[in-house]
């Protein structure tokens, strides 16, 4: 993902083009704008990868506590969906871990490893620069957060003791599978929209001159984030440079459409059961304000005109009002 002097990467370019990642003979590596552009997509590049992982770490969760999938069905699972299309390095990988075995015990090593995530910033950086431009990304603000909770880890198990907690309803195992594999597609989609919805404002906020589609194409293959959705996303951008958000691209409307029934279904579930799924109910709750066409935050206008002059706007008439209010 380099970015700067245009004419310097040309000196280099060959030997970038030589070791990078292919994918269908094609380098996964191109210039991608000036100044730091380079540096900014990679850093949004690990944002999304926050949120993608948080997602998965929660459909593992929810297997394992309501269908009771032992690791051998887990690693099964994710091989099997690593085979469609939530084909991606990360789905991969994780159907690779629950099947190592623990080289100090006889153990499984996913049941030997500390629920404490460690981060070095990035996703945080990520979503402080969302906040300065204005650009929601909830799913990856609270990818942050759980690693933050997770490092918690005495105060959690202090206060798991103070409360009730519901024992997951027995479930169809075939039934949850499937459920799961279409909201773990859905949300997929919406963290890769959020990320990409925050490339596009900073490339216009930072004059980066980025191309969406020429990103998502280098991230298809040598990247913690490829995926084979990503070939999906690159034509959206290809067919409409202006796309303001992969919500709205004519090849994700249907797609996202079949996959919300199952996301809400799943965050049900697991709300009534006490399995935190943060990243998920996120994701749903991205989608459901993003495609409203009003959301109650008129109130909150009207609170702030009240108690501050803050000052609101009608939906009626132009213009920028204030009410003297209870007179």
């Amino acid at each position: 993902m380099p970015g700067g002097n245009k004419e310097a990467y040309r000196h280099v370019e060959p030997i970038f083009e030589a070791v990078a990642a292919k994918y269908q003979g094609e380098p996964c590596v191109a210039y991608l704008g000036p100044k730091s552009a380079g540096n900014y997509v990679k850093m949004v590049h690990n944002g999304i990868e926050y949120g993608l992982m948080q997602l998965t770490s929660e459909i593992y969760d929810v297997l394992k506590k309501s269908a009771k999938l032992s690791n051998q069905e887990l690693h099964q699972v994710f091989d099997t969906w690593n085979k469609g299309r939530l084909q991606s390095f990360l789905v991969e990988i994780s159907a690779e871990i629950f099947s190592q075995k623990d080289d100090k015990t006889d153990a499984d090593l996913i049941d030997k490893i500390l629920d404490k995530a460690k981060q070095k910033g990035t996703g945080k950086w990520t979503s402080q620069n969302a906040m300065d431009l204005g650009i929601p990304v909830p799913t990856i603000d609270v990818a942050v957060s759980m690693r933050e909770i997770s490092a918690l880890k005495k105060e959690r198990v202090a206060a798991d003791k103070l409360y009730d907690r519901p024992t997951p309803s027995s479930v169809d195992k075939d039934k949850m599978i499937a459920m799961a594999e279409e909201a773990l597609y859905f949300a997929f989609i919406n963290t890769y929209a959020q990320g990409l919805h925050q490339l596009a404002d900073a490339s216009a906020a930072y004059e980066y001159q980025l191309d969406l589609s020429v990103i998502a194409k280098i991230w298809r293959a040598g990247c913690i984030i490829r995926a084979g959705l990503l070939a999906d996303i690159s034509k959206a951008y290809t067919d409409n440079k202006n796309l303001e958000n992969l919500l709205v691209a004519p090849t994700f409307i249907p797609e996202v459409q079949k996959a919300v029934p199952a996301a809400r279904e799943l965050v049900v579930y697991a709300a009534k059961n006490g399995i935190p799924m943060a990243g998920l109910s996120n994701s749903l709750t991205y989608f459901d304000a993003y495609t409203s066409s009003t959301l109650p935050l008129n109130l909150i206008q009207a609170q702030r005109d009240h108690f501050g002059s803050h000052t609101y706007e009608r939906n009626d008439m132009e213009g920028i009002f204030h009410t003297e209010w209870g007179v």
